[in-house]
Parts: C-alpha cells; structure tokens; sequence
C-alpha cells in the first residue's frame, strides 16, 4: 500500500495526505482525520501507551510535529509534501532514522490519525449509508477474494473477510505501537463495529466487547 501511495502521488501530482483530505475525508465529513499531524488534530488526540500502562510517543505524530518546523525550508506546507519530499527530510529531522517505508510519514499503511466516530463514518459509507453514494460499490469490489487463509478467512483487497455461523463479514486491525484497533462489518445487515484502543493490552478489550455484542467468537482473532 505504500507502493501504491506512491503510483497514486505520482498519477495525480498530490501528495497523499492532501489527496485523502480532499477526495475523502471532507466530502465525508471526517474532519478530525489525517495521515499527518495538524494542529487542528491535537484536541482529539489520545497517547499511545505500553502494556502496564506507561506512556508512550506516537512516532506520526512526532514525525509530523518536527516536520511542522521544516516548512519554511521545503517552501509548502506538510500536507502538501510527497513522498519524495518526505525522503529529502527525513534526515533533517533524525539523522539515526532510516529512509525506509516504515518510517515514512505520511504513510497509506500505517500513519492514519483518527477517531472512532470519523472511522465509524467512514464504515457506514462503506456499507452504503450516509450523505455521500458509492461507498457500497467500493466495498463490493474489495471484497472480491483474492487469496484464501483456511476456510473461514481469507483477504480481498485491503480488507479481512470472514465467513462464521453461515454469515459474512469484513474486518481490519490496527497494530501500530501503543495503539490495538479493530472493525468488523456484515456488508448483508448494514452493522458494524468500531473500536479503538490506545494501549498495548487493547486487543483484550475490542475481543471482548465484540465478542459481547456481536455474540460470535470471530476466527479473525485467532489469526491475529
């Protein structure tokens, strides 16, 4: 997917945390999202935190910060930077960080910043609800299957699908550093569920209540 940010910053000319913002994120009205640190972002931001609790940084959201400092230099405003940009300075930031996708912000896999209630806005566009139409058509062609795991999981594209008690269901994760996320939908009832967490230990959470509201034992977790 990072490879694919990139074929889409090169088609367009965009850099993708203005592309997201623009094509998704306001014609939805997800407005406290962003796959790079804003300003505007800090009042719905939640820390990261380890396994027993300790505090951690967010790297994005470091990352973003320190890049903030170097707009004047680039001459454009972070969301408008590339990819290649990013590259460029990467290193003025920390010398010690490798140039790797990993590392990259903004990043298509890894460094979206959002809430439950923008995610859930999202979800429900997907599943063919809200102001806006052509999520559902959108979902249907992710959830074309384009590999299998056993036989009650296997991939789309960009999405988990799942087949559990004779019904069908989407999923996706969250696995970034202090931060455990999940979302199963059922694309035939229109319901979803959204939860995220910002501690190491988060996974027992979302299992639980979804579990306690969905009352299926989703074999999405085991393979997590």
């Amino acid at each position: 997917y990072f490879f694919l940010q990139r074929v889409v910053e090169k088609l367009t000319g965009q850099g993708l945390a203005r592309l997201a913002r623009d094509r998704v994120f306001t014609p939805l009205g997800m407005m406290a999202s962003g796959f790079i640190w804003r300003p505007d972002l800090d009042a719905a931001l939640a820390s990261p935190h380890a396994g027993r609790g300790q505090p951690m940084d967010s790297f994005s959201v470091k990352t973003g910060k320190a890049f903030a400092g170097l707009v004047s230099e680039m001459g454009k405003p972070v969301e408008e930077w590339t990819t290649a940009d990013v590259e460029k300075a990467l290193p003025r930031v920390d010398a010690s960080i490798s140039v790797l996708p990993d590392n990259m912000v903004p990043n298509a896999a890894a460094s979206l910043l959002t809430t439950a209630r923008d995610y859930g806005t999202f979800v429900r566009w997907l599943l063919g609800a809200g102001p806006v139409s052509g999520g559902r058509a959108i979902l249907d062609r992710m959830t074309v299957q384009q590999s299998s795991i056993n036989e009650a999981l296997g991939w789309g594209s960009g999405i988990g699908l799942e087949h559990a008690g004779g019904r069908s269901y989407v999923w996706h994760w969250g696995d970034n550093p202090g931060f455990k996320n999940f979302v199963v939908g059922e694309p035939a009832t229109g319901s979803a569920i959204v939860i995220f967490t910002n501690g190491n230990a988060g996974q027992r959470v979302y299992e639980r209540v979804i579990r306690g509201r969905t009352g299926v034992d989703h074999p999405a977790f085991l393979w997590l």
